[in-house]
């Protein structure tokens, strides 16, 4: 039995990075799925864990940690983790980092809210969008296409590197949850990159994992 538990639900984007790091990386690892409609992310265990009760968090022997950019680099360096997803060359792991702290604000931020209004807090009771509630979120996301965009224009890939790494696989999920309020037909150049990343596999099994959740929601 591995030492490693991963706790989170594959609906949360940063869970399904640190797994897709996991198995990209060959690390042996045990998924401690968390049901958060029953709040099991609230519970005094996980509290425990992370006492910001969010996913992910891990537990490897008896370390605990959580936020997923923290994780992966933790995991890299417990498990001499040295492939093209977060590569040793300490420049190259720099470029992966620099996304990594911009991409909780830079990506993540421009389009999960606007997903969680649009789609999942109506289910809750808040009210629907109207066109001008929506406005300010359309208006962040357009920013996003054009700054993310100009962030692939360098290599093709978000940490400007010669291929994909983690820092995409970051990107990857957030637009993957987004797919239903963005046109990627519009902008090519991401539409490019996300069907590239998408191709890869292990990307790919996840991610049909997770659609399964999301189906189940939104039905």
């Amino acid at each position: 039995m591995s030492d490693l538990t991963v706790y989170g639900n594959v609906f949360s984007q940063p869970t399904r990075s640190v797994l897709t790091f996991c198995r990209l990386s060959g690390i042996e690892h045990t998924h401690k799925d968390l049901n958060f409609l029953k709040g099991e992310h609230m519970s005094k265990e996980f509290t425990l864990i992370n006492p910001f009760q969010a996913m992910p968090a891990i537990v490897h022997g008896t370390f605990n940690l959580w936020e997923s950019a923290a994780i992966v680099s933790y995991l890299a360096d417990a498990y001499n983790v040295d492939n093209q997803w977060y590569p040793k060359d300490f420049k190259i792991r720099a470029r992966i980092n620099a996304y990594l702290h911009w991409h909780h604000q830079g990506t993540r931020g421009s389009i999960v809210n606007y997903l969680v209004a649009k789609l999942f807090a109506p289910k809750f009771g808040a009210p629907e969008l109207t066109e001008e509630t929506e406005a300010p979120y359309k208006a962040k996301l357009e920013e996003w296409y054009q700054t993310f965009t100009w962030l692939l224009s360098e290599t093709h890939y978000v940490a400007r590197t010669n291929m994909p790494t983690i820092a995409d696989v970051f990107a990857y999920n957030e637009v993957f949850n987004a797919l239903p309020i963005m046109n990627l037909d519009a902008h090519p150049a991401i539409k490019a990159w996300f069907d590239e990343i998408s191709a890869v596999p292990i990307i790919r099994e996840i991610g049909q994992e997770a659609q399964e959740v999301y189906r189940k929601f939104l039905a």
